[in-house]
């Protein structure tokens, strides 16, 4: 019974614990607020010196307003399909060269809504994206047209207008119209081709679809991982999902140290995969067990001498006893 009040204990203290994070998570979600309002700003400056015109653009205000620079702000749309046909009905992947695959994972990167995006993430949208070709003075996207698609140009120059604004240029390996797959929205320009172009194409549904999957399944993950520890395994389902959703995920090269001794042990490392080499025992810890090895042996050594030197001793003495007698 007092094992199993210890569990209890200690199930206890987790839940506080864990009630502790929320309490600091929701204060951390304030300050993230904040930081919000400034990106918002930010983002107002930046519309406007892509325009190159003065005065602040009410939509592009409007725009940045719904967007919170985190991977799972992008996930604005509700899930319109049950979690089990999201993870069978992975989106339609179009073949690509690598050197497509590089140009749309290089727009990916630099851009500022899509940064945010993880391995997984950017590889399921990279494998999504499909090209087309646009003639010389064809327009891609109109202003006041509904959005629903982003765009990346491969090859080709386009112009991107808005009326009694000063138009910029869109070259190869520039995204545009990035804010159609976080949500839809009404276009703020007209984007025209100015010589014959190819650009990739990517459905906001598709993203949202991606991004439902790949949740559902880091989700999925995480409770697997959680409940094949033997320390997590015994708190209630509720609480895993608390926990899985403190889990980083972390990539290692092989021979990089993922904890080294001395570090301080605040954190807990769960191997999802590859494999790793743990050495448990440090030259300190060495020198210790020789120690204890070598007072041990000498301990037993110097009562073994012992005993014999008194056996030698008594037997010695006796048979001096017995001479003396005679």
């Amino acid at each position: 019974m007092g094992t199993l009040r210890d569990l209890q204990f200690a199930l206890q203290l987790k839940i506080e614990e864990l009630r502790q994070r929320d309490a600091l998570i929701d204060e951390l979600e304030l300050e993230l607020d904040a930081k919000d309002d400034l990106i918002r700003r930010l983002q107002g400056e930046l519309d406007r010196m892509r325009l190159s015109a003065p005065g602040a653009s009410a939509d592009g205000q409007q725009r940045a307003s719904s967007l919170r620079v985190r991977r799972k702000a992008l996930l604005t749309e509700p899930v319109t399909l049950e979690p089990k046909l999201v993870l069978q009905n992975p989106p339609i992947s179009h073949s690509k060269s690598q050197e497509s695959q590089r140009l749309i994972e290089s727009a990916l990167a630099e851009n500022e809504f899509m940064k945010y995006l993880d391995r997984d993430q950017i590889r399921c949208l990279v494998d999504s994206a499909y090209p087309i070709t646009l003639k010389q003075g064809v327009s891609v996207v109109q202003e006041g047209d509904n959005g629903t698609q982003a765009y990346i140009v491969e090859e080709g120059k386009l112009e991107a207008s808005r009326a009694s604004q000063r138009p910029h240029i869109i070259e190869p390996g520039m995204m545009f119209e990035e804010l159609a797959l976080i949500h839809n929205h009404t276009c703020s320009t007209t984007v025209t081709a100015l010589v014959n172009s190819r650009l990739w194409v990517m459905e906001g549904q598709v993203f949202q679809r991606i991004m439902q999957r790949n949740g559902l399944a880091a989700i999925t993950q995480s409770l697997h991982i959680l409940r094949s520890v033997a320390l997590l395994c015994v708190f209630p389902e509720d609480v895993l999902v608390k926990v899985s959703d403190s889990l980083e995920e972390s990539h290692y090269s092989d021979g990089d140290y993922i904890i080294q001794n001395g570090n301080p042990g605040d954190k807990l490392y769960i191997l999802s995969q590859g494999q790793v080499r743990k050495t448990s025992v440090c030259l300190s810890v060495c020198l210790v067990c020789l120690s204890i090895c070598l007072f041990i042996c000498l301990s037993i050594y110097l009562s073994v001498c012992l005993s014999v030197c008194l056996s030698i001793y008594l037997s010695v003495n006796l048979s001096v006893c017995l001479f003396i007698c005679l």
